[in-house]
């Protein structure tokens, strides 16, 4: 349901964002109002163009949301800092917590819209490090993150 959900609000980014488009291109003066006359098919156009549409907002949500595996070491306490620490450092807050398993938004709504609300990260933690779910650009970079940093100073002690 949640790959359904994704697929239907990339279909909508996608409607809203090239009918921003069109629409600016009719104010400046670039194109007439006149859909017939604006894609060379007339209104056929419009349902080529949302096929289109449905085959990448269908497809992007399995390409674009990913699980990544980061290696930590130390105990499950230590590595549940470290990640604590590191997702307060990119202004993600906790949204729930269950078990070794840590969910997290992002603090800035810009941020959370740019993302369709998608931004949810999953972390979690396990023997061997954890594992990041989320955008495929978001899981890399956590993920990524999370390997390179290093023990805080409170947890060393």
């Amino acid at each position: 349901m949640k790959y359904f959900v994704r697929s239907v609000k990339y279909f909508v980014y996608l409607v809203v964002i090239i009918s921003l488009i069109l629409a600016v291109l009719v104010l400046i003066g670039a194109a007439e109002a006149d859909i017939s006359t604006m894609f060379r098919n007339g209104y056929d156009a419009l349902w080529q163009i949302a096929i289109l549409f449905a085959v990448i907002a269908g497809l992007y949500p399995k390409f674009g949301f990913i699980k990544r595996d980061a290696t930590m070491t130390g105990s499950l306490q230590e590595k549940t800092d470290r990640v604590r620490n590191y997702m307060a450092s990119r202004e993600y807050v906790l949204e729930s917590e269950n078990g070794n398993i840590l969910t997290y938004r992002h603090r800035g709504f810009i941020s959370r819209l740019s993302r369709m609300f998608e931004d949810r990260i999953t972390v979690t933690i396990k023997e061997e490090g954890a594992t990041v779910e989320g955008l495929r650009k978001d899981a890399f970079r956590i993920a990524a993150g999370i390997e390179s940093r290093p023990l805080e100073e409170s947890s060393q002690e």
